[in-house]
Parts: C-alpha cells; sequence; structure tokens
C-alpha cells in the first residue's frame, strides 16, 4: 500500500507531461499548413509555417519533390508569383537518390508587407521525361495558394498606434544653405516688388499733377533728403537743375533734360515765351550749377538756398504768365 502511494504521483506527472506533449504536437500541427500539389509520376507537396500570415514574423514555405530518378523537374522562379510578400530567401539541398526515385527539397522565406491579399499564384512545373524515346517534355501548374492575415491584438494595435509619432529629419548642411538662399531670395523679391510698386504708385500720382505741382513736389522730396547737410552738393544740384529742366520740358515741350546748358540757352534765345530777365536768371542758376556739377565748386549754405528759392520762384513765376497767357 506504501509502495502504491509512492508510485501513484509518478505516474501522473507521465501522464500530465504525455498530456502536454500530445496538446503540443497538435497545436504545432494546426500551425503548419500542406498543400499536396502531386500530377501523374510526381509527388510534389507545399507546407508553410505558420499557416497564416503574421507581420511580426516570416512564413517558412518548404517544397517537396519526389519522383523517378529518369525524370527532370524544374520549379520556375516564385518570385514574380507573390503577392503580399516579400522573398528574403531561399535555400535548397541537393537532391537524394533512393531505391531509383530523387527527393529534391526548397526551403524559401517569405516575408509580408501590408497587402490586401496574401497569394502563391500557380506555377508552371516543367518535367522531362527520359523513359521515353525521344525524351518527353511536358508541364503541369500547381493551385494557387490564399493565406489569411492574423489580426493583431487590440493591445498590439494599440501599441502600433501608440508608436506612430512624428519623426523630424533636420536638413543636411547643403539643404540647409539652400533653404537659406530661397528665404533670402523670396524676401528680396518681396522686398524689390513693394519698391516697385510704391514707385509705380508715386509715377501715377504725380503725373495726375500740373507741371507746376509735379515741380514743387519733387523738390519738397529733394530737399527732404538733405543732401548738403552730407556734403553731397554735386548729387543736390543735378537733382534741382533737372527737376527746373524737367518742369520746362513738361510747360514748354522743349526737350531741356537731354541739352547742356550751352544748348539749352541757345535753344530758348529766340523763343518768346522767354524773357530776357528770365534767361538772364535761368542763365546764371545753370552756369552756378555748372561749376558744382563739373568744377568741383563748394558752395556755402546761402548759396544752397539761393539755388532753392531761385528754382522756386521761376518755377511759380513762369506757371502764372503760362495760365495769364492761356
Amino acid at each position: 500500500m506504501k509502495r502504491l502511494k509512492t508510485i501513484m504521483p509518478l505516474f501522473l506527472t507521465l501522464a500530465l507531461c504525455s498530456c502536454s506533449s500530445e496538446i503540443d504536437s497538435a497545436r504545432d500541427s494546426l500551425n503548419i499548413r500542406t498543400e499536396d500539389m502531386s500530377w501523374g509520376p510526381i509527388e510534389m507537396v507545399m507546407t508553410a509555417e505558420p499557416s497564416e500570415v503574421h507581420y511580426d514574423r516570416d512564413i517558412l514555405l518548404t517544397i517537396k519533390i519526389s519522383s523517378d530518378n529518369r525524370i527532370a523537374v524544374e520549379l520556375p522562379d516564385i518570385e514574380d508569383r507573390l503577392t503580399g510578400f516579400l522573398l528574403s530567401g531561399e535555400y535548397g539541398g541537393e537532391p537524394v537518390d533512393t531505391a531509383g526515385r530523387i527527393t529534391i527539397e526548397k526551403h524559401i522565406r517569405l516575408t509580408p508587407v501590408i497587402s490586401d491579399k496574401y497569394r502563391i499564384a500557380p506555377m508552371a512545373v516543367t518535367l522531362t521525361d527520359s523513359r521515353k524515346t525521344p525524351a518527353a517534355s511536358s508541364w503541369f501548374a500547381t493551385r494557387p495558394i490564399l493565406f489569411k492575415a492574423h489580426a493583431p491584438s487590440e493591445k498590439h494595435q494599440d501599441d502600433i498606434h501608440s508608436e506612430l509619432k512624428p519623426l523630424w529629419i533636420h536638413p543636411s548642411g547643403k539643404e540647409f544653405v539652400f533653404l537659406i538662399l530661397i528665404l533670402a531670395a523670396a524676401v528680396t523679391a518681396v522686398w524689390l516688388t513693394s519698391l516697385l510698386l510704391r514707385r509705380l504708385v508715386r509715377e501715377a500720382k504725380l503725373r495726375k499733377l500740373s507741371p507746376k505741382e509735379r515741380a514743387m513736389k519733387e523738390l519738397e522730396m529733394l530737399l527732404s533728403k538733405n543732401l548738403p547737410d552730407d556734403d553731397l552738393f554735386k548729387e543736390f544740384y543735378i537733382e534741382l537743375t533737372m527737376i527746373v529742366r524737367r518742369y520746362i520740358e513738361r510747360e514748354h515741350a522743349i526737350r531741356a533734360p537731354e541739352q547742356t546748358t550751352e544748348e539749352f540757352l541757345a535753344a530758348v534765345s529766340n523763343d518768346l515765351r522767354f524773357s530776357r530777365a528770365v534767361l538772364l536768371t535761368i542763365k546764371g542758376f545753370l552756369e552756378a550749377a555748372d561749376l558744382v556739377k563739373f568744377a568741383a565748386y563748394q558752395p556755402d549754405q546761402t548759396a544752397v538756398d539761393r539755388a532753392v528759392t531761385t528754382a522756386r520762384n521761376y518755377i511759380n513765376t513762369d506757371s502764372k504768365e503760362v495760365k495769364s497767357n492761356a
């Protein structure tokens, strides 16, 4: 009785181990898919492990072919027969000849990718039967194999979504310099466009003014630059004389801006619109400006003020005469 009590736990342990082994074996058999593709004298079995598509593991496809050693069997390239898989590698041993039959095994590793379908399309297996004279060639097609995709659990889906975060990729040095150049070019283009638009608007407004109003506006803009304060006397006198010359061109249709002082005085010397007193005033004004522009003469502030007053008085007086004679 004591011996029986001692042996019973051992029997129970062995029984449990046996059951566990049988369960594992059954589970493994359920996880392997076997497809019999035999045709005529050719025995062909294809196995896939696991039997369903799991995104975290590859499928090992094994193709085993057994035939008479006088029949040469050739498989096509499987890579172009795959849908939803990438061919990650293939290998096979040497053919084994046993009792007049040759057995060939080929192992193929398939990596699943995101797809709406996972399929191995039919393959054309070619045969060359040397049992006949002459040798006969033929072929047969395997059946297509469709795989079900094993959906990940909700926990794994949450993990996947939680890991999908934006990843900032820093630009390279060349890309950074290129972006800076593009930005600088864009800013420069906007700035130049703004300047051009402001100038066009200003020109449009000036064109609506009378010759006198436009000349006075130009004179106001010139004085606001304060060029004499920066010792830019030459630039100041060039602009001042051009204001007077442009006024004469607009009011009297004389191309004064394009003429030298001598050419302008000769052109208007017999023009009845310019009295002798006016000609003497314009002559003194232009010749004084020429000294500054061409002889490097440095006028004082009194001379500058006198030149501005002369230009303003001439434009005002001439404009009144034009209106009275109209």
